[in-house]
């Protein structure tokens, strides 16, 4: 078994790439970090930042922030397209006693309703549950991101009967999100 934090994941299938953002991703992840469509579901995580923090970040989330093991924020790309990213594949507050962890993912606006976040989060399921062996990840999604529920559903998640309240997700102070869980047994 893979130990999380062992060595920075490269994940794929026969639609996407999971691995590590490199510095010519700037100007794309400056597309998906600038874009107010996408940051109205999700806390605002390398929100509105400028080039030079996008560069910074990026050097940060594949060096120090793995290295201390405080998540995995990777790039998303198409197999066909393997330098162009489009999104970011997030697994982040392992809690090593409860073995459970949270997933999340983001796309440029122009990637949407295209299987490519299925995909995406379909690989991190493979690599947490098969690979290190997880035994549950959790999702937290705003009610109203119909789309984004029916990603978790379709990879057999669960939405749970309660909800949650966070802050700053979508620019707004106090949120209600829902849970979906996914277990291993």
């Amino acid at each position: 078994m893979t130990e999380l934090f062992d060595v920075f994941p490269y994940l794929e299938n026969d639609k996407v790439i999971i691995r590590k953002m490199e510095s010519n991703d700037i100007a794309a992840l400056s597309e998906i970090s600038n874009n107010d469509n996408v940051y109205k579901y999700i806390p605002p995580f390398l929100y509105k930042k400028s080039k030079k923090v996008l560069e910074t970040a990026i050097k940060n989330l594949g060096g120090k922030d793995f290295a201390n093991k405080k998540y995995i924020i990777a790039g998303i790309y198409l197999k066909d397209s393997p330098n162009r990213l489009v999104g970011l594949a997030e697994m982040f507050d392992f809690k090593k006693k409860e073995n459970k962890i949270t997933v999340g993912y983001r796309l440029n606006e122009d990637y949407w309703n295209k299987k490519i976040a299925t995909n995406a989060l379909k690989l991190m399921i493979e690599y947490l549950v098969n690979e290190v062996n997880i035994t549950t990840l959790q999702a937290f999604v705003m009610p109203e991101n119909i789309y984004s529920s029916k990603v978790l559903l379709n990879n057999k998640f669960v939405k749970e009967d309660f909800t949650l309240q966070e802050k700053n997700w979508g620019g707004q102070e106090i949120v209600t999100v829902d849970v979906y869980t996914y277990t291993k047994y």
